[in-house]
């Protein structure tokens, strides 16, 4: 039998079972649950949906299609591709390891590609933002029970990791307890607009009631991860949401009573774990772990003495610093890695982000991105931690897809 005869249907058998929408939605549900663990699964997860993509362009030849969603979005992808440019030049002038220039070409496929990449297949209507929201939630869900465990057994369920020491922090399935904080953060987030909200993101029955409990259990797992940054992005968030709640909607009684069973159920939190009230209280004493009497002034000693190009990237270390892994600052670190090049440009893409989410259908995204850029100036990296960028380009989704619906003034 001619096999070149038989592979079309072989095709046609595997799309009756199963369409390639489909498919894309079960890896990227893979690619979100895999981005807190860092581990093989989202390296394969991540390969999974470049390969995907390539098959759905060339098999039905969407050149024209991909050339509309890039002209879409040129000016914030040659922004993106200029500031790659920027790391490229600073390393090959400063002392990057040669090693590093194969960090650069990741950059370009980990996180601009698939940014394109889920652009390209929400045009194609391969999934919605909904369907985005409710995956994310399910996942921190999860990742949340897995830290509830971690907190009861002493180990969690996914991995058999134990909480950071010294003090047991919680970090779930998660490499460290600043990044676990931060998805709890944004989980706790998601659980008050949509428990508050009457814009209907998810499609989950009895979603209120679920909503409501799992902003509690976000709740305890964020302030158990002792996080102080993840702390103050919820803070700020909850702030801003708050204050736009109360503009639409007024201080109602369902608004007031939360508030207030929040406020509660937190105080007795705090006041019934010394460690977790130390930590709240070194927070509003500015104690910042060493950034601001050693790791910044550090790194700032060391940007006056190359302030155009910096030193290239994942240099922090090769500087032989007093301590830590990095900077735990984003402008300090496109200064130290980038030098004032690198800077201006990645601020000009924080910039035009700001801008694009500065619309009343999107203002709850504009405040989460706002927090978020906040919690970047006291830990993580959106140069060369996976977490932060997958973050960092999950948020850029959002606000920019808005421009592919068909209906721009949707929420």
């Amino acid at each position: 039998m001619n096999i070149t005869n038989y592979m079309p249907s072989i095709y046609q058998k595997f799309q009756e079972k199963i369409s390639f929408a489909k498919i894309f939605q079960i890896i990227l549900f893979i690619w979100i649950f895999s981005i807190p663990l860092k581990n093989s699964l989202y390296q394969i997860s991540t390969v999974l949906i470049i390969i995907l993509f390539l098959i759905h362009y060339f098999y039905y030849k969407q050149k024209d299609f991909l050339l509309e969603v890039l002209t879409t979005y040129k000016k914030l992808l040659i922004v993106f591709f200029l500031f790659t440019a920027s790391m490229l030049l600073s390393s090959l002038l400063g002392i990057s390891m040669k090693s590093e220039m194969l960090g650069i070409a990741k950059y370009i496929f980990r996180y601009i590609f698939i940014l394109i990449i889920l652009l390209y297949f929400y045009k194609q209507s391969f999934f919605s933002r909904k369907y985005l929201l409710s995956t994310i939630f399910i996942v921190l869900v999860i990742h949340s029970l897995d830290g509830i465990y971690q907190y009861f057994v002493g180990v969690d369920f996914i991995i058999s990791k134990p909480p950071d020491a010294p003090s047991d922090m919680l970090t779930g399935a998660v490499y460290q307890h600043n990044p676990f904080g931060l998805f709890m953060a944004i989980g706790a987030s998601m659980s008050l607009v949509f428990f508050f909200d009457k814009n209907n993101y998810t499609t989950f029955k009895y979603d209120k009631i679920i909503y409501f409990i799992s902003l509690f259990v976000f709740l305890f797992t964020l302030f158990h991860s002792q996080s102080r940054a993840a702390w103050v992005m919820f803070g700020i968030f909850s702030l801003g949401y708050l204050l736009l709640y109360i503009k639409n909607n007024g201080m109602d009684k369902k608004l007031l009573y939360t508030i207030l069973s929040l406020l509660v159920a937190s105080m007795i939190l705090f006041l019934m774990d010394d460690t977790l009230s130390n930590r709240l209280i070194q927070l509003f004493q500015g104690n910042s772990s060493g950034r601001t009497t050693i790791i910044w002034p550090f790194t700032i000693d060391k940007i006056i003495n190359s302030p155009i190009f910096g030193y290239g990237i994942k240099t922090y270390k090769l500087l032989s610093p007093p301590c830590c892994n990095g900077v735990h600052n984003l402008f300090l670190e496109l200064l130290l890695y980038t030098g004032m090049i690198g800077l201006l440009i990645f601020t000009s893409i924080i910039w035009l982000t700001l801008k694009e989410s500065f619309t009343e259908s999107k203002m709850i995204y504009f405040t989460l991105f706002l927090s978020f850029i906040v919690l970047m100036q006291f830990d993580g990296s959106l140069i060369d931690s996976k977490v932060h960028l997958n973050i960092f380009i999950l948020l850029l989704f959002f606000i920019y897809s808005f421009r592919l619906d068909k209906h721009p003034s949707s929420k």
